[in-house]
């Protein structure tokens, strides 16, 4: 996620609204949430501008930037900024910007074999620590996957990733890799072990991908199953903010589609209270990753096609869990109505 500054110059009529019933300032708010930003500040100015919001965002928010100007053009003009806070932009100027990766060695014996030794500090602690307790349910569901495959999730907290590992048998999880910013997680010239490139390729699993890459960012995870690997992937892109799944992206329909794999979707519950966006507390709780059916695409599927299974799979849990709570998952997959 990340920080926006948002400007708003009201026009005469938004002027007049704002003076009849100062509540409808909160009109830009809402608009905002319904992009999965949460509003952190808002200001009124005394000068050029009128309003001054500060907002925490999806990474890919500036691409909003159109929408929301024609969303908010009868009310006001409006500038969005990107912004970091002070300590972040001085350990960036003092640090190189060149990143590192992917390090096609991470797929090695010897690699696997060290990743593996390494997994109890890197992932269990947390989830040992953390998800109490952790319920895993459709493992069997896998037991006729036998090839490389895309295992997705959905997003919510960053704890996420924990729960998605932990829930998968050790044949697909000594041998999965998904992608992290390469901006945040692959920079070189740190001078913490674990924030080397090299640590997260080697331990964590990781390779880096790079922020608006468009299709050349696919080129490393399309290379990665050519060699047998299974692949971890959010396919919202970001942490979710409200209540709804948020829109998925088309990567991994166009991976599946182009490799001929499947897509295993794991729908995990108690996460985002656990540590919700926005937040650094952990809280301790129930946690659960339910596997659901694998999905594998007809000959001629197109990727919108492809992409609106995938959500669909993952959405008529998301749905039933939103309605009877976190339980209702359990319910399902035991075959209660």
């Amino acid at each position: 996620m990340s920080h926006y500054v948002l400007l708003l110059r009201y026009h005469s009529d938004g002027l007049k609204s704002v003076k009849s019933d100062a509540k409808s300032l909160l009109d830009i708010h809402a608009g905002l949430e319904r992009w999965e930003a949460k509003v952190i500040h808002s200001y009124h100015l005394l000068g050029e501008w009128d309003q001054c919001i500060i907002i925490d965002a999806p990474d890919n928010f500036k691409a909003y930037r159109a929408t929301l100007a024609q969303e908010f053009d009868a009310v006001a003009v409006t500038e969005m900024l990107p912004a970091i806070d002070l300590p972040l932009f001085e350990r960036l100027m003092s640090q190189s910007g060149k990143t590192g990766g992917p390090h096609k060695w991470q797929i090695q014996s010897w690699a696997r074999l060290a990743r593996r030794a390494m997994r109890g500090y890197a992932y269990n602690r947390w989830s040992n620590e953390y998800f109490k307790p952790f319920t895993i349910t459709g493992q069997d569901k896998l037991d006729a996957i036998t090839g490389p495959c895309i295992v997705i999730g959905n997003h919510a907290s960053h704890l996420d990733q924990y729960a998605l590992l932990g829930a998968l048998p050790e044949r697909i999880r000594s041998n999965i890799y998904f992608g992290a910013a390469a901006d945040r997680w692959f920079l070189k010239g740190r001078k913490e072990i674990t924030l080397k490139p090299w640590y997260q390729s080697l331990v964590m699993g990781l390779y880096p991908i790079t922020r608006g890459g468009g299709s050349k960012a696919l080129e490393y995870p399309k290379w990665l199953l050519d060699q047998g690997c299974n692949m971890m992937i959010f396919p919202e892109g970001t942490r979710s903010r409200g209540n709804d799944l948020g829109k998925f992206k088309h990567g991994v329909s166009i991976l599946a589609l182009e490799k001929n794999v499947p897509v295993v979707p794991i729908y995990m519950t108690g996460l985002k209270a656990m540590r919700a966006p926005g937040t650094k507390t952990i809280n301790p709780g129930p946690v659960a990753s339910h596997i659901l059916d694998p999905l594998y695409f007809a000959p001629g599927t197109t990727v919108p096609e492809a992409t609106q299974q995938i959500f669909d799979s993952m959405n008529t849990m998301h749905q039933r869990v939103m309605t009877y709570g976190d339980e209702a998952a359990l319910g399902e997959l035991r075959g209660q109505n």
